[in-house]
Parts: C-alpha cells; sequence; structure tokens
C-alpha cells in the first residue's frame, strides 16, 4: 500500500466551522503507470507509457524559471530540478488527472507518484516550488496552499533566510517596462495596462503581502511571490492567471491614467518603497 509522505490530513478552518478539502489518495484508483525517462526542470519530466514519449507538466504548482529564451536562471530554479531529477528520473512513476488533460504546450497535466512521495505536495513543503493554481484543475489546491504556508513560516528552500528583507531601493517601480496606456481603448485592453516592478537586489526578495496603491482608494495586495534577483514582474489592471511574472489586479476597468497619475509601493509593514509619477 502506498503511503502518502504526510499522514495528516489537512483542512482549512473559516468562521470557526471545519471545511473539508481533498486530500491525497494513497494509492490513486485512475493513475496511469509510467516510466519517468527525464527532468526537464523543477516541474516537468519526460515519461514513457506504453512505448510512446510525452512530457507532463506537474499540476498545482510552479518553480523558478530555468530554461526561458530571454531571462537569467531564476533564483532556485537549479535546486528545484535536482530535487525533481532526483525524485523521479528512472523511476516508475503514477500520474494522475484532475479535469484538464493538456495545458497549451500540449503537455500532459497530472499530480505524479513515485514511492511514498505525492511530488507535487513535496516540492511545494520542501520550498523547492510555489502554488500556482490553474482552475479547473484545482483537485489539491487547499492542500498545498497549507504546506506552502508551513514551508514560508519555517523559512524552507526558496523561502529561507537569504530572502532580502523589504528596504527602498531593493524593488523599484520600473517606467521602462511599464505600460499606463493601453493600445485603443484602455478599458477594453485591461491587461496591455500595466505597471512594472523590477529587482536591484542579488538576493530574492519576499514580496508577499506588499501592496501598490492608486491614490485616493484603489489598492493591490501581493500573492504569496517571490522576485528574483534582476527580475521584473508586470501587474496588469484587468483579469489572468497570475504567473512568475505576470500578476493581475482583477479590475473590470482601467486604473491608471494615461497623463498625470502616481504609483505607490508599500512594503508588507505599510513602508513606502517606492513610488513613481508620470
Amino acid at each position: 500500500m502506498r503511503k502518502l509522505f504526510r499522514s495528516s490530513i489537512i483542512c482549512i478552518v473559516l468562521a470557526f466551522s471545519l471545511v473539508a478539502c481533498e486530500q491525497p489518495p494513497a494509492v490513486p484508483p485512475d493513475s496511469v503507470e509510467a516510466l519517468a525517462i527525464r527532468a526537464v526542470d523543477g516541474d516537468t519530466i519526460e515519461v514513457e507509457i506504453e512505448g510512446e514519449s510525452y512530457k507532463v507538466r506537474y499540476i498545482g504548482i510552479d518553480t523558478p524559471e530555468l530554461h526561458h529564451p530571454t531571462k537569467p536562471v531564476g533564483y532556485y530554479a537549479q535546486e528545484a530540478y535536482e530535487k525533481n531529477r532526483e525524485l523521479v528520473e528512472g523511476q516508475t512513476v503514477f500520474l494522475e488527472k484532475d479535469v484538464s488533460e493538456t495545458d497549451r504546450y500540449g503537455r500532459l497535466l497530472r499530480y505524479v507518484y513515485v514511492g511514498d512521495v505525492f511530488v507535487n505536495a513535496y516540492l511545494v513543503e520542501q520550498g523547492y516550488a510555489l502554488v500556482s493554481t490553474y482552475p479547473p484543475d484545482v483537485k489539491y489546491q487547499e492542500h498545498f496552499l497549507e504546506l506552502q504556508r508551513e514551508a514560508r513560516e519555517t523559512g524552507r528552500g526558496l523561502w529561507g533566510p537569504i530572502l532580502t528583507p523589504a528596504s527602498p531601493g531593493e524593488v523599484v517601480i520600473d517606467p521602462d517596462c511599464s505600460q499606463y496606456d493601453a493600445p485603443g481603448d484602455d478599458h477594453q485592453n485591461l491587461n496591455e495596462e500595466y505597471i512594472c516592478f523590477t529587482s536591484q537586489s542579488d538576493n530574492p526578495v519576499d514580496m508577499t503581502g506588499w501592496s501598490v496603491n492608486k491614490k485616493p482608494d484603489k489598492w493591490y495586495t501581493f500573492p504569496e511571490f517571490i522576485l528574483s534577483p534582476a527580475a521584473s514582474v508586470r501587474l496588469h489592471s484587468g483579469s489572468e492567471v497570475d504567473t512568475a511574472t505576470d500578476l493581475y489586479w482583477g479590475n473590470a476597468q482601467a486604473i491608471w491614467r494615461n497623463v498625470h497619475d502616481t504609483v505607490y509601493l508599500y512594503d508588507a509593514d505599510g513602508k513606502l518603497i517606492d513610488e513613481y509619477s508620470w
């Protein structure tokens, strides 16, 4: 009988009542057996199923970028890749589907098990990966989020003490990669209106809980998010799925005036980190 790498059942308490959450099965009842040929990066592997080769993207998590064509290797990307390779390469794995079959790149979307380890969850728990939820594949979202909270609180992996404390100058509002005036009607092109934030630190910066303000009363709060050294992240006005390079405010209309406006960036304690006017 396959055992989970964690035996405790993780659920969330909301409004003082216990809400049931999906727990990974000991043996995925509808899983498919495969041979893991190689690890591609921290969250992608190549497998062989009945003589056919497939790439598999782990559901619900995201590891730092390792092979981006124009961006440097992300902080902790190599460590995530090495751990993923150590866990699965050359091993028999079991693949569990959620709702979607593949992503837009044609990779199978799966939860992956090897030996006693639920690989997706393990990478989050040990600080090699961040939770990244893409509906409708949300079966273990709450489980992953709880593991991520524990990893962050205990400083595991990419949440470790190397993270830079918030201070002015570590992250700046970057006008060169911002776009305050979207092409066409701003209200009809919300995701082409964005503010860009760039790290000037040699270390990763934990931006969880930071906020952006457009006075007087429009506020955005960063989710659990790490900005890698020398990396940038764009905050779009509209709605989409957050990634390591693009976050979404979720507004139904444009936020920024095309001329004469100011953006303010605050850390999680409310300290002003940067401001920029145009």
